[in-house]
């Protein structure tokens, strides 16, 4: 299988129809910095290009953090330089990018814009003794898309008290407000991300889950009009293809559908 490297920080592998993003800075508990935001933005542009790819599983390399947030280091040679811009961003921080599924597989300390990250994820498994921390206020500064996607996702009241005063939030809490999914016994939590995300490209339609997703997300970060006329155009579109003709029928006798995406 060939594993593609972006920017010396993200990798990329496609199992079967599931594209693998693996943060790999290990070494900076997968810090963004600005090759880290570039890496992670091609290659979610990979997997939203590649037709042959159905869903994706963001993970991440190292013992210790899914990713420890934006690099303070390189903040700090910024701000030395008197640059106070941010170091980048993520292409999923106000658009859906892709409406493929992407499916977040959480270990160790989840901070700052690894939080974010997640955020842009439609569905969370996250390891036992995760922890998440949105670090920004205890840094003296303040986060911006996180608490708008939080907002959304979470309600006001959770959004705030995981925003407030910034304490890290265990993986229970975080499933209880409804950020994280399905809680993975430890070391688990990337075979299990990946076990789900292969389930979805076999027993599902990828066009239905495509436009499911388009649906909701419109709805929720766009606009609901939006929402309802672009999952009505799809799904007439869906009516006329080969994987509705083959749902129908799998389920009329009663065995596994076997669908192409077309």
């Amino acid at each position: 299988v060939m594993v593609e490297a972006f920017h010396d920080r993200v990798l990329f592998e496609a199992v079967g129809r599931v594209a693998v993003i693996t943060l790999n800075r290990p070494q900076k508990m997968n810090a963004f910095d600005a090759d880290m935001y570039l890496g992670v933005n091609e290659a979610l542009i990979r997997f939203r290009d590649d037709d042959s790819l159905w869903a994706a599983v963001i993970q991440a390399n190292g013992e210790r953090a899914f990713s420890a947030g934006a690099d303070m280091n390189a903040l700090g040679e910024n701000a030395r330089q008197g640059i106070t811009a941010a170091l980048g961003g993520l292409i999923l921080d106000d658009d859906m990018v892709t409406n493929k599924p992407i499916i977040a597989a959480v270990h160790g300390h989840c901070v700052g814009e690894g939080v974010n990250l997640v955020l842009g994820c439609d569905f969370v498994f996250a390891d036992a003794a995760a922890n998440f921390i949105i670090s920004e206020p205890k840094v003296g500064t303040n986060a911006v898309d996180i608490p708008i996607k939080l907002g959304k996702k979470l309600g006001y009241s959770k959004a705030f008290a995981f925003l407030t005063p910034g304490d890290g939030m265990s993986a229970q809490w975080c499933q209880q407000a409804g950020l994280v999914e399905i809680i993975s016994d430890a070391g688990q939590v990337q075979a299990d991300a990946l076990a789900f995300a292969i389930r979805l490209c076999q027993e599902s339609g990828p066009l239905a889950i495509q436009a499911q997703k388009e649906t909701l997300w419109r709805s929720v970060f766009d606009n609901e009009e939006i929402a309802k006329a672009r999952g009505l155009a799809m799904r007439q579109n869906i009516r006329k293809s080969h994987d509705y003709t083959e749902g129908r029928e799998a389920f009329l006798e009663k065995r596994p559908p076997n669908f192409k995406g077309e």
